[in-house]
């Protein structure tokens, strides 16, 4: 998934990091591409983090927001450093659960959803 992802951000010029956690948040793998700034590892890790909590892609957060806003604006206070609402962190769904995430930090111009989504297609083998 990493790989697919990285792939994808060096067709685009990018230089980002990946982070893929589980159902519980935890990290599973991650990865780093040369160029890409020191602290875009902790920004992938709280974008995939993040979706877990939206259950649902990180570009969601207007929506959850305009929904439900006292636990959007209290998330942040209860995981500190864990949370950013910016694209690039998508849901890994399987049978319509979330099972984990990817988030995709370092993209110039919005690119970290579709690096993410690159990651997710080979996931589910349609890379």
């Amino acid at each position: 998934m990493i790989d697919a992802a990285i792939s994808r951000a060096q067709e685009l010029g990018q230089n980002v990091a990946v982070a893929v956690v589980n159902e519980w948040g935890h990290v599973v793998s991650i990865d780093k591409m040369d160029g890409a700034a020191l602290y875009r590892d902790r920004f992938a890790m709280a974008k995939a983090f993040t979706t877990l909590l939206l259950q649902g892609p990180t570009t969601d957060a207007p929506r959850f927001r305009e929904s439900a806003p006292e636990r959007y604006y209290s998330t942040p206070s209860l995981f500190p450093g864990e949370v950013y609402y910016v694209g690039g962190g998508v849901p890994l769904e399987r049978d319509g659960n979330v099972v984990g995430a990817i988030g995709v930090a370092g993209g110039r111009g919005g690119v970290d959803t579709q690096i993410a989504e690159a990651g997710i297609a080979a996931w589910k083998g349609q890379a």
